[in-house]
């Protein structure tokens, strides 16, 4: 096993901090009792799909890291991820997302209709299930997750309006714009380490560094997912289409000289993978993105040296290897 990539080595962290959190997550949908057949044949869709393991694997990471137990976190893992089917269902809406790693999505089988209002009904889930899971917790911790909860989904909104602001630009977007945009969807991973840390106990000190380190875990694994886009010529096809380049190709736009020779890749029908590898071949060709991965690690050795005042441990070790991994093959 010493040479499993670090991707590998992380995914298999966050699945297994997850598992327990998301099969309760899929038993409690299934116990709804909901009337309409097409709406029930969404949800059993959306839930056969259903293996968000970053949220709640930093969160009990987080919760871990400062001495809590993560049994216990459980539930609070599973309110939240209610919370994140919504907001991941809705983005779907919004992107006009139709498949995901060659899959449809809720939006792209049962239509908009439906998957905005499944979203909604996992939204009240969510929140009346982060009621109860806190209802016995000391009032003042109890009012901090519900607090932090409200304020990272706030700014989670205000970055996606931000960002539709983007999309009236497409060619013309400014890498520094992106870069910003996605600095701020951080908060989503920010946020959840965040309240995995309140509820473990941890000391204001504690909180505080895993949140920063979460955020900027966050921002690697949102510019990771830019460069993963690339790659897959699906969802490349609708990001052209419904939304704006991914951020290495925005860098490679800001030259004249090869701004028609990519557009004229990017708005075919069908990108190859010939088509794929020159889109590449311009991306590692520009100065920029020497720049940008110098930022990446330089952020990576940021959020390790924000573990620094973490109790040593299993969680810290994950933590450490998480944050590494997103720096690999890019």
């Amino acid at each position: 096993m010493e040479n499993e990539r670090l991707a590998e080595k992380a995914l298999k962290i966050l699945r297994n901090r997850s598992i327990k959190a998301i099969k309760l997550a899929k038993k409690a949908i299934l116990h709804e009792k909901i009337e309409c057949e097409e709406a029930r044949s969404a949800l059993k869709y959306y839930i056969s799909k259903w293996e968000d393991t970053t949220r709640p694997g930093v969160l009990s990471a987080a919760c871990e890291a400062v001495g809590g137990n993560v049994d216990e976190v459980v539930p609070l893992q599973v309110a939240l991820l209610f919370i994140a089917a919504t907001m991941d269902i809705h983005d779907d809406i919004i992107d006009k997302s139709i498949s995901k790693n060659a899959e449809l999505t809720v939006y792209g089988k049962f239509g908009g209709e439906t998957a905005l209002l499944l979203g909604n009904a996992l939204l009240v889930k969510g929140l009346i299930h982060l009621e109860e899971v806190t209802e016995n917790l000391p009032r003042e911790r109890k009012l901090l997750i519900i607090s932090t909860v409200r304020d990272f989904l706030l700014k989670i909104i205000d970055a996606h309006l931000l960002e539709l602001r983007l999309r009236n630009y497409k060619w013309d977007v400014m890498p520094e714009k992106c870069l910003s945009i996605l600095e701020r969807k951080a908060v989503d991973i920010e946020g959840h380490m965040r309240v995995g840390a309140i509820f473990g106990g941890g000391s204001p000190k504690e909180i505080n560094a895993l949140a920063k380190y979460g955020r900027i875990l966050g921002t690697l694994l949102a510019i990771r997912s830019e460069f993963i886009d690339i790659y897959e010529p699906d969802e490349l096809i609708n990001r052209i289409k419904n939304e704006y380049p991914p951020l290495p190709i925005l860098y490679v736009l800001q030259n004249r000289a090869e701004k028609q020779e990519l557009k004229q890749i990017l708005l075919k029908k069908n990108i190859s993978e010939t088509d794929i590898n020159k889109i590449l071949d311009k991306i590692y060709g520009v100065p920029e993105i020497s720049r940008l991965l110098k930022y990446l690690n330089d952020k990576k050795e940021e959020a390790i040296k924000a573990l620094k005042d973490i109790k040593k441990g299993p969680a810290k070790a994950d933590l450490e290897l998480l944050v590494s991994a997103m720096l690999e093959d890019i």
